[in-house]
């Protein structure tokens, strides 16, 4: 068969991210983070800005100690920075600290991001991208100094893609043939994978034809797993050491407990895509703490090198914090999603109840009460700068109370009746309670309707996911990778519920829209089936509710230096560089 080949270090697939709206990158006034933000900026500024370059000053210091408050938290979310099992964009700060996976993307320029080998030399794909060869580097070595190969990585996919580990992203191996048997726990081996360890070559068939596949294998998912970490965890994780630890990032673990994870750098580390081989710092601390508010307020008291800002702080905090992150956008999307099991909202019937719903909330109170204008609102559910973005996909996405009660009004002549308040089921902590409180009101202002408030203290990703557990539940997803179907597969698909399908939505219509898109290896034909099927997702069937897109939110010391956070929202953390001397 013909094959198509990639090198490292090429572009192995440049992603056109169109500029629309609020676009990734910063402002016009400078293309780096860590400059002064105009405290009078608003999302319709934010929506003219150009895309940027990461900034990077190699000759930054090096040596010190960065204390990161930002982290978890809502720390009732606290599962795991396991690959095969993180969950949280939190957690994944750590976890791609400690591991590095086969596929990387280069954010130098923001909205072009270039999918490179990390550490994959290269890879091949058949003609109808069914079958990818991965060559692995043969310089790459795990923390603990044993070398990395092809069947490190054959056994992780076999471990957190089974039933017992029973992750949230085990979906992600049913792309792989072989991987739904292993999901559902009738084999615990991937039929599709042979790993070469003498040619140093990782070969994968997968189920179903998938062009993005080099581009999902950049997922910690799909981390190698050293050998002798692996037999000490087995198909279990946990928080700290009772997960995989022993990597190939740029970091190892120190401790891990339940006020801190403390990471030192890793002296066997081969290096990132950007060509960085060295770590600036001596020592990478996440503090955790209970709320976003207590983590802002240590930082206001002098602790820590960054924070998370609170719900009604953004101004305040542009105006203090000259060095921060709050107006740059990310490529991420704030939403509910409607249960589509749930007797009152989910389902055929209630279609014009959710289309009521979703035009009777009042984004622009919520971005103003609650973020203080610093987001945009959502205009469909994939965020601008991702490839195939098109702008205004989502009809209900606006307040029209007209509209609203029009549709309210048919549904009830249609027999729709509602037996109980809808429960807004949201994680505690940051600001998801201000938002639930404000769509609560909006609903009974606008329609009438009644809804209880339904908080979860810990475990939220968990209970949510569960049958049952989503009414209309609170979601939030920053993008994996920069493709469409990160957001369309991994948040709305059969294959996801149970895992962050939270609405457990599952329409065969939709589910032929994203497999063609899959399989289809033009750029633009694959966005246009996308654009597709998520407008039947939002407007035919209404399964989610789109808000806002979401920007970043932590403010930083003066004597920090690159702290630059790429559109993902995971921090270059080998780059953060504190002080002025070895000392900090």
């Amino acid at each position: 068969m013909a094959r198509r080949s990639f090198k490292a270090g090429l572009v192995a697939g440049t992603l056109a991210l169109a500029l629309i709206a609020s676009g990734c990158g910063d402002s016009k006034e400078s293309s780096s983070s860590t400059t002064k933000a105009d405290s009078s900026k608003t999302s319709d500024e934010l929506a003219k800005t150009d895309c940027g370059s990461l900034e990077y000053d190699k000759d930054a210091p090096s040596g010190g100690t960065f204390t990161d408050y930002a982290y978890l938290s809502d720390s009732g979310t606290n599962t795991s920075f396991d690959p095969g099992a993180v969950q949280t964009l939190s957690e994944s700060q750590i976890t791609t600290a400690l591991f590095d996976g086969l596929t990387e993307f280069d954010f130098t320029e923001k909205c072009a991001p270039k999918l490179k080998g990390q550490v994959a030399e290269s890879w091949e794909a058949n003609d109808d991208a069914t079958e990818y060869t991965f060559k692995i580097k043969d310089d790459q070595v795990f923390s603990d100094g044993t070398p990395v190969l092809p069947s490190n990585f054959k056994a992780a996919w076999e471990r957190n893609g089974s039933a017992e580990l029973a992750s949230a992203y085990g979906y992600l191996v049913t792309y792989i043939e072989g991987g739904a048997e292993l999901q559902e726990g009738t084999t615990d081996e991937l039929s599709g994978v042979t790993a070469d360890d003498d040619a140093m070559t990782l070969t994968v068939k997968l189920s179903a034809a998938n062009a993005d596949f080099p581009s999902i294998v950049s997922h910690p998912f799909f981390s190698p797993a050293n050998t002798k970490d692996l037999e000490k965890v087995g198909n279990t994780t946990g928080w700290g050491d009772k997960g995989l630890t022993i990597g190939n990032g740029p970091f190892v673990l120190d401790t891990a407990n339940d006020q801190e994870v403390v990471l030192t750098p890793n002296d066997k580390w081969a290096g990132n895509v950007y060509g960085d081989t060295e770590v600036k710092l001596d020592k990478l601390v996440f503090k955790q703490t209970i709320d976003v508010e207590t983590a802002f307020q240590a930082f206001e008291a002098g602790e820590g090198d960054d924070a998370p800002v609170p719900s009604g702080k953004y101004q305040d905090a542009l105006d203090t914090y000259p060095n921060n992150s709050i107006v740059d956008p990310n490529l991420g999307s704030y939403y509910f999603d409607f249960g589509a099991d749930d007797p009152q909202v989910g389902g055929e019937d209630n279609v014009k109840l959710r289309q009521a719903i979703s035009l009777a909330i009042d984004r622009d109170e919520l971005n103003t009460k609650v973020y203080e204008d610093t987001r945009t609102i959502s205009t469909g559910l994939v965020p601008p700068g991702t490839p195939g973005y098109k702008e205004g996909l989502c009809d209900y996405c606006k307040l029209d109370v007209d509209q609203a009660k029009k549709l309210y009004q048919e549904w009830q002549d249609e027999g729709g009746k509602l037996t109980g308040p809808i429960k807004i089921n949201f994680n505690e902590g940051g600001s998801h309670g201000d938002v639930a409180a404000i769509i609560q009101s909006n609903l009974k202002d606008n329609l009438g309707i009644d809804t209880e408030l339904a908080g979860v203290a810990e475990d939220y990703f968990k209970v949510v996911a569960e049958p049952g557990g989503c009414n209309f539940c609170r979601s939030g997803w920053y993008a994996d990778y920069p493709t469409y179907g990160n957001f369309m597969v991994d948040l709305f698909s059969a294959a996801s519920i149970g895992g962050n399908n939270f609405g457990r939505f599952d329409d065969p219509k939709f589910e032929d829209l994203i497999a063609q898109a899959q399989a289809e290896p033009d750029d633009a034909k694959r966005g246009e089936l996308y654009n597709q099927a998520e407008s039947y997702m939002l407007n035919d069937q209404t399964a989610a509710v789109p808000l806002v897109w979401y920007t970043g939110s932590q403010v930083f010391r003066d004597s920090v230096q690159n702290y630059d956070q790429p559109p993902l929202g995971i921090m270059l953390w080998e780059r953060i560089s504190v002080g002025d001397a070895a000392g900090g």
